[in-house]
This record gives C-alpha cells, structure tokens and sequence, in this order.
C-alpha cells in the first residue's frame, strides 16, 4: 500500500451529488492489490483533523463507489453539478479532497471553531486550519464556504445522450433546457462554439417554434461531427458550461465534459 501514497485523480460532479460516487477503475485495481478496505476517511484540504468516514462499496463487476457518508460529504460541502474534485490517497484509507466550482476557482470552507481558534494557514492559500475534531458525519450547519461566488445556476446543463440525439445524420439534435438558453439569449443567437479537449467546434442553433412560449433552441448542424469526433455513445453523460456571455448574436462558447457510460471520461 506504500506505493499508493500521494495517488491522485479528479472526479467531475456530472449526476446528483448526493448519490454514490464512482472512483476510476485504476485506483481501485491498485488499491485492492492485496487489500480489501470496508471505508475510506475523507478529508478536507487543510483541515487535516476532521474526517468524514464513508463506506466502501463493489459492485458485481468490480467498480468501487464511496457509498454510506458520502451524501453527508456532499452536502455538508454543498457539492453541485460542475464541480470539480481533485482526491489525493494519503495512505492508510484517507483521501484529501480539494473542491473546485464552477468559476474554476478553488472552494475553502470555514468550520465551526475556525475563527475563534485563531490559527494561520496551512499553506493552502485561503484555507484556516481550525481545531476541529474527528467526526463521522460533520456538522453540517456549522460549515461554509469562505468564497461568495455567484455559481449561476442557468450557467451550465447536463444531458444524457439519447438515440435522438445519435440517430440519423440529418435529425441528430440536441435541446438546450429553457432556463439556460434565455438567460443566454439564445432567441437571438444563430450558432454555439463546443470547446472539448482543447478543439473546437461550431454548431448551429435551430429553433422551433412552441405553443407557448419561446420558440426552442437546440444544437443541430455541426451537432453530428462533434459527436464522431469524440466517439459519443447512448448513456454518456455531457456537462455543458457557459464561458462568457458575449453580446447578442455572438457566438456563444460552451466548454464541454463527457463521463463516458463505463464511468470513464473523454481526455
């Protein structure tokens, strides 16, 4: 298990945070290397003495899922879609987490006890390292985010791709959600830039008249190549995330993450 010391990975937060989170199948082949464990502690970076125990769990086909304790981390953390969560094994079944929103910017969270312990830094930038003890679930009431940043709910949208959007060349569409694109002007926009990988592609909007409403914009022509592109498939997951806002009749730019079915992601 020494040789596992200072592993790290990432996890994008791209389903319901509070439900089981999946870990990459090369740390767990590692980590079941001659060793079973039953849970993991989580931690958070910078406060080294409060933990957060969360069981371990193995599906039939040999995935690993932080299971039971892992909603109490997410939410006490308030965990959204988008976020991004970088895990570092300590050794000895403890894994530090660092969490990253949606602005891209690191989250540091501030405990009951912090501030009237009137201790500096850890070395994490932000981060105060409170005297706060172990705990198996955290208070969840007496922690919050150091950092006020507006995580702009109609900034971003998850879509699980469907035959639909898959079938046929020229009937390959994708609906962006109602909320998202109005806040986007969508109405007035003609055309989106898909940022992935670190290539681009240009998609046109169509929109389609509605009974109510708007009409419905959705990614059509240029849709297809970016999903041969990067081999998408029924059941992957894509994260959309706006940059910018440009004016009106821009091309807007969306930055794009794909969780492949398997669990895997596109890099």
């Amino acid at each position: 298990m020494d040789g596992l010391e200072g592993f790290e990975f990432f996890e994008i937060i791209l389903e319901n945070p509070s439900s089981r989170l999946r870990l990459p199948d090369k740390f767990t082949r590692v980590l079941l290397d001659g060793f079973k464990p039953k849970e993991v502690k989580l931690r958070e970076a910078g406060h080294g003495r409060r933990f957060w125990g969360v069981k371990v769990v193995l599906d039939a086909d040999g995935h690993m899922y932080l299971g039971r304790g892992w909603e109490q981390f997410a939410r006490a953390h308030d965990l959204r879609l988008g976020y991004f969560l970088v895990f570092s094994y300590d050794g000895d079944a403890v894994l530090t987490v660092k969490v990253f929103d949606v602005s891209m910017c690191r989250r540091h969270y501030q405990h009951d006890g912090d501030a009237s312990s009137g201790s500096s830094s850890d070395g994490d930038s932000g981060s105060n390292n409170g005297s706060v003890g172990d705990s198996g679930g955290g208070n969840i009431s007496g922690m919050v985010a150091t950092m006020g940043i507006d995580d702009g709910p109609t900034s971003q949208f998850t879509v699980m791709l469907r035959e639909s959007n898959l079938g046929v060349r020229q009937k390959q569409y994708l609906n962006v959600p109602a909320d998202f694109q109005n806040a986007h002007g969508y109405g007035e926009r003609t055309k989106v830039e898909l940022r992935m990988r670190g290539k681009s592609w240009s998609v046109n909007l169509k929109h389609s008249p509605r009974n109510r409403g708007r009409p419905r914009a959705s990614l059509r022509y240029g849709w297809h190549q970016f999903c041969v592109d990067n081999g998408l498939g029924v059941g992957d997951t894509c994260f959309f995330r706006a940059l910018g806002d440009g004016g009106a009749g821009d091309t807007h730019l969306l930055k794009v993450e794909v969780r492949k079915r398997d669990g895997g992601y596109v890099v």
